[in-house]
């Protein structure tokens, strides 16, 4: 098969060998029999992951690769991370995800002057003045959406750092659960826009994935002008599962299998990253370990119990590109993407 990479219009077609599909060669391979999911339960997570990329459609004009990045996310317990100059639908897009899982939904503005307490919650006095109580801040919620998070000042994005991570806030030495499930999707303007701050790397590094929708294409285009495709028609998604569902399905895209050779593939990739030239900090294990969990998702997502060369290599790129930094100090994520996609070429695939 073909697969073309995401990344620009001008990359290199990625060649990779037809995947066996038996269950056996997977055993033989060195999978336990007690690993092997429940095929059902992974087909009905496939088919809400699916769900949302076609919630997405309704509303957002192309970019259906961005939807099935979107999609794993949020199968995968991962965070996304929506970059792109204004004006392209990367709030529209966040929102529509958000409508698309149900449960509590919070929106936060960033701004320069706001603070992490304005995320987090803050200790205020009880109604008789006598002792503290925590009051929750926005980021309590099933989906959250920070809009133009680079806008926030440093103090302010760390500390998402362990909300992202642990699914927890501490306040005054306690820590305060968030609600599960939990996904924060975020969208960021390019960091050489005015009144913008570099996300840090441990900020970034927590988003399992970055991705740039762009411009629409013509077509589309016209179909949002028309009013065919929009924020009108954002109120009409409905949820496509209910958070038992989604709970359910993430605890399904778990137990999908990755063979023991496409996790060698995945470290190859790192220290591939990791040896380049133009590299002076390569993919972390962090990074593996989203790529793995996303392509675990996109294995669900098409009826599969385990995961194929196929289905890493469609997430490389945005599970990869920000999380390398280049000698140079350029630290776009465009310049990530040219790196992982040489890494991709380089480095070759297993046959499964």
């Amino acid at each position: 098969m073909t697969l073309f990479t995401r990344g620009p219009a001008s990359a290199p077609a990625l060649e990779l060998p037809p995947p066996r599909l038996d269950p056996a060669h997977l055993e033989r391979a060195g999978h336990p029999t007690h690993r092997r999911p429940d095929q059902e339960a992974v087909v009905a997570a496939g088919n809400i992951g699916r769900a949302v990329v076609d919630a997405i459609a309704t509303v957002v004009a192309g970019r259906r690769d961005v939807a099935d990045l979107a999609a794993a996310c949020l199968l995968s317990r991962g965070h996304l991370l929506i970059e792109d100059i204004p004006g392209v639908g990367k709030t529209l897009l966040a929102q529509v995800i958000a409508a698309s899982v149900g449960g509590s939904f919070r929106r936060i503005q960033g701004t320069v002057d706001l603070l992490p307490g304005d995320v987090t919650g803050t200790l205020v006095p009880d109604a008789e003045g006598l002792h503290l109580r925590f009051r929750p801040g926005p980021i309590f919620a099933n989906v959250v959406v920070f809009d133009e998070l680079n806008r926030t000042n440093p103090r302010t994005q760390a500390a998402l750092f362990e909300a992202a991570e642990e699914q927890t806030v501490t306040v005054d030495g306690r820590s305060h659960p968030l609600p599960d499930p939990f996904l924060l999707v975020a969208t960021q303007n390019p960091i050489d826009m005015a009144g913008t701050f570099r996300l840090g790397e441990g900020a970034v590094d927590r988003f399992a994935a970055v991705v740039s929708p762009g411009r629409a294409d013509f077509d589309d285009e016209v179909a949002v002008i028309a009013g065919r495709r929009g924020r009108r028609l954002l109120p009409d998604v409905r949820p496509v599962a209910s958070l038992d569902e989604l709970i359910d399905a993430q605890t399904a895209i778990d137990h999908v299998v990755v063979p023991d050779a496409v996790s060698r593939w995945v470290v190859e990739l790192l220290d591939a990253t990791r040896r380049h030239p133009r590299v002076r900090l390569g993919a972390s294990t962090r990074g593996g370990l989203a790529v793995v969990n996303l392509a675990r998702a996109i294995a669900a997502m098409h009826g599969r119990t385990f995961v194929v060369p196929d289905d890493v290599a469609t997430v490389a790129v945005p599970a990869l590109a920000h999380r390398v930094l280049l000698l140079d100090g350029d630290g776009s994520t465009a310049a990530g993407r040219d790196v992982v996609l040489e890494c991709l070429g380089q480095v070759r695939p297993p046959s499964i």
